[in-house]
């Protein structure tokens, strides 16, 4: 525990200051007067600053010229040592981002968290919007994706062919002109997305004048498909403008992020502080991207003074656009905080009913599928406090295995060798599948709870026995949603494997299709039926014309049987 006389000596300035134990940082703070903010510390009977001063055992300080310092130089050291006392924002789910990397002639990738070197554009909604708005993108600005060393390649990989990369690794274009594009892309990902109209309409133009038609189309198909991609988003202000909504209530904090007019993202967070803390955690910590107005309920003294900080205009709606905006923002707030309380009571009668050691905020499921012994496969599914987590599930093949028990002790044991035990494990299946669970997790000296859900009579297995609950208990349709789950990701992997075995097994017997072929194909087909509704074009541009007119010709006659 640290002594009052420790802060004897600390001058009346702004600055930060760093509670540590063992080295280790607990608790980071910022202050327009250090002495005056760490005397409440000190003197403080309860709560969580009594906590602080009586775990330290070392205290520092860093004087600096003003608030605006102070605060940049805390948001980086919370972010850097995530200290266990400061309130820490938690993301209600994955948010993607686009990454660009550092290198001399930069790859773009999306990714599911903010980590490692380069470049982050985002966080956007979801997966589904990032990835059709990467796929619009490369097009229009023919970046390369793959990480390959360049000054190996010497020939170019299959996007160059198909138009989705501008071929720099082997002099197509200048390294120059190459980073130039990405800098205008990289406007077009802070938000100026009507660069991206205006480019390739200027292409289409060009084209059309110079009576090259066919690719005057091609841009005229991409600007379709961006206005397309872009307006399933939403468009929610008339004007080209840059905009953030945030609100917040009960723990929770919604930002709607709203680039050049259109509604690129909607985010969630849990976070146990103040609308002014959590601004500053999410812009500062987080490094998101700041607007020119970000618009919120109430304009407070504290607001006031990160607006200065943050240079940037905090305002309340003036409008019906603005109003319309907001409105939209706090409906979402209600409902995600809802949704968030109505999850927790069903975890809590969860934990209650079935005699949990924990509050079973991550739920992680395992089911088994196999044919007849063969292709056995595991699917590992995460449900963290009630909803899916789609970007973390698992998918594991297991070999030719026709014995559950022994299935499913192996893919506990492939699991969780490496990775952290959930608060709950469910398996598909009665005792045996759950004792099995159990055994697994012995052998490599871990523990957690574990529960099965049997299908004959939707019987709840627990250590404890067997619970019998009614068919329209939130906590069964939960777990029957759960049991739902790792059923479709397992017979769909089953599936997805069977139809890639028939497919090789297909390519083995035609001719012109060699290993190197046969490998191109079973990286782009995941099946007979998807390879026959490929076009000529395509899979001539993958294995060449020949070799394609031979392929075609055996799925021909394959289906004339």
């Amino acid at each position: 525990m640290l002594n009052i006389e420790r802060i004897e000596n600390i001058p009346h300035k702004p600055g930060v200051y760093f509670f540590k134990k063992d080295k280790e940082y607990i608790y980071i703070g910022k202050a327009k007067d250090l002495k005056k903010r760490l005397t409440s510390h000190f003197k403080a009977k309860e709560g969580k600053s009594k906590l602080i001063v009586e775990e330290a055992d070392d205290l520092e300080i860093m004087i600096l010229e003003n608030e605006k310092e102070a605060l940049i130089l805390e948001a980086n050291m919370i972010y850097e040592h995530k200290p266990k006392y400061n309130a820490m924002l938690k993301d209600t789910q994955v948010y993607p981002y686009i990454r660009v990397s550092e290198d001399e002639i930069p790859y773009l990738e999306i990714v599911r968290a903010r980590k490692g070197f380069g470049l982050f554009f985002g966080p956007f909604t979801n997966v589904s919007f990032t990835r059709q708005l990467f796929e619009v993108l490369r097009k229009v600005y023919k970046f390369r994706t793959c990480k390959r060393d360049l000054r190996l390649v010497k020939k170019p990989c299959m996007d160059y062919h198909l138009g989705l990369c501008s071929g720099v690794c082997i002099g197509e274009e200048s390294k120059e002109e190459y980073n130039q594009r990405i800098s205008e892309l990289m406007r077009v990902l802070k938000g100026q997305f009507l660069n991206v109209v205006d480019y390739v309409k200027s292409k289409m133009e060009q084209h059309a004048k110079l009576l090259d038609f066919e690719n005057a189309a091609k841009y005229r198909d991409i600007l379709l498909n961006f206005n397309k991609v872009m307006e399933m988003q939403g468009v929610v202000l008339s004007e080209n403008i840059n905009l953030d909504a945030v609100a917040g209530k009960h723990g929770t904090y919604l930002v709607l992020k709203i680039r050049s007019g259109y509604l690129i993202a909607k985010l969630v967070y849990e976070f146990d502080g103040s609308l002014e803390d959590f601004i500053e955690q999410f812009y500062l910590t987080k490094n998101s991207d700041i607007p020119e107005m970000i618009l919120v309920e109430h304009r407070t003294k504290s607001i006031a003074e990160l607006e200065k900080i943050l240079n940037v205009r905090f305002i309340i709606p003036s409008n019906d656009e603005q109003l319309q905006i907001l409105n939209k923002a706090v409906d979402n707030l209600n409902y995600e905080v809802g949704l968030i309380l109505s999850n927790r009571s069903i975890l809590k009668q969860m934990k209650e009913l079935l005699g949990l050691s924990r509050f079973p905020k991550r739920i992680e499921g395992i089911d088994i599928s196999h044919l007849a012994g063969k292709n056995t496969v595991a699917s590992l599914v995460v449900f963290e406090n009630g909803e899916v987590k789609k970007d973390e599930y698992r998918r594991y093949k297991l070999g030719d295995v026709l014995d559950d028990f022994k299935s499913i002790e192996m893919v506990v044991k492939r699991r969780y060798v490496k990775h952290e035990l959930p608060d709950l494990l469910f398996v598909d299946g009665g005792i045996g599948q759950v004792n099995s669970a159990y055994n697994a997790l012995k052998e490599i000296n871990k523990d957690c709870d574990v529960i099965g859900l049997a299908k004959e009579e939707e019987i709840i297995v627990t250590k404890h026995g067997m619970v019998r609950l009614d068919y329209n208990h939130p906590v069964l349709r939960l777990l029957v949603k759960l049991r739902d789950e790792t059923h479709r990701v397992a017979n769909k992997f089953t599936r997805e494997l069977s139809s890639k075995k028939s497919l090789r097994s297909v390519l083995d017997d035609i001719k012109l299709i060699g290993p190197k072929r046969k490998r191109l194909l079973l990286e782009r087909y995941t099946s007979v039926d998807e390879l026959r509704n490929a076009s000529r074009a395509e899979i001539e541009q993958l294995i060449g014309k020949k070799a394609a007119e031979s392929l075609l010709s055996e799925l021909s006659g394959l289906r004339d049987v």
